[in-house]
């Protein structure tokens, strides 16, 4: 398929980048110097958390977004679904807190999927976490099958500014009244970037295998679309921010790491991984024109 230019004066995609079963395939397990858990995003801090410590954050994200899923996660037959769930460590978690509560995790990539199912084995959730290989944009699964969907930092693999393959799948497979919580990180707008940033941005998304992260209107304005209503945007960048502060130790550690096992012959993707991790911050300050949000949406009719 041949990318189109964007219109001027949008952030170029990148084109140069590892397909997204590629990249999962040869840096996901890099994810374990992140989080022991495999947790494959940011943390949410809150009053009550250290943050000096990773890994409750990262759990506490997920518990942020299950929290806005509007469902009794306790009720009998409660079923969620993850939306590019990766290692499933927020369905494990979801099911670890709640032992009626079943979770379909959507992975596009093979190896993620048998890891996944690994781990939910060996945290004793396997018979309430199932793990299906597809395109989240086009899962074989029924119209309506849910009540809840979540997505923490998977969205932005789709293509384009709005994300339309995903939000219009989202609003096939949530039955009316079902709610859609999506975390991520988001262009405030599309306007020109300076240089350096736009340097910065195009890194990040050729070695994370983006194609662009969302727009923030464009995105809720899809889902306005697409049926969804009630939308609630909250920024959470703030609440990000000591888990950003933990790159620079975990990069240094993994990197030490490897030059005493593997003399750092990490290749191209783990390398571009590696790169993408440490750039990240610098976006993530560009304040004006990044942020990240929780978005909560309600399928209407």
């Amino acid at each position: 398929m041949t990318r189109s230019r964007p219109p001027s004066g949008e952030p170029t995609p990148a084109g140069d980048g590892p397909s997204v079963v590629r990249y999962y395939t040869e840096a996901g397990a890099d994810y374990g110097a992140w989080s022991s858990r495999y947790n494959m995003h940011f943390g949410y801090w809150r009053r009550g958390l250290n943050p000096l410590r990773l890994e409750p954050m990262l759990d506490e994200m997920t518990l942020q977004v299950l929290s806005r899923l509007g469902v009794d996660l306790d009720g009998p037959g409660t079923r969620l679904l993850d939306l590019g769930c990766g290692l499933g460590a927020p369905a494990r978690l979801a099911a670890r807190h709640h032992p009626g509560l079943a979770v379909d995790g959507v992975t596009l990539v093979p190896v993620q999927a048998h890891e996944a199912r690994r781990l939910a084995a060996e945290e004793g959730v396997s018979d309430r976490v199932r793990l299906i290989v597809a395109d989240y944009a086009r899962a074989p699964l029924g119209d309506a099958a849910y009540r809840a969907a979540y997505a923490i930092e998977s969205a932005c693999h789709d293509r384009g500014l709005d994300k339309r393959g995903f939000v219009r799948e989202a609003a096939r497979l949530l039955a009316p009244g079902g709610r859609l919580v999506i975390a991520d990180g988001f262009l405030e707008h599309a306007r020109p970037m300076s240089r350096l940033l736009g340097w910065c941005y195009r890194r990040i998304c050729a070695n994370w295998a983006l194609e662009t992260f969302a727009e923030l209107g464009r995105f809720t304005a899809c889902l306005r679309e697409h049926g969804f209503g009630r939308l609630r945007v909250e920024d959470a960048s703030w609440r990000l921010a000591p888990s950003v502060l933990h790159i620079p130790e975990v990069t240094a550690r993994f990197l030490w790491r490897e030059l005493r096992t593997e003399r750092l012959r990490l290749g191209r993707v783990r390398w571009g991984h590696v790169v993408a991790c440490i750039l990240s911050p610098l976006l993530g300050a560009a304040r004006t024109r990044f942020g990240y949000y929780l978005i909560t949406a309600r399928k209407i009719g």
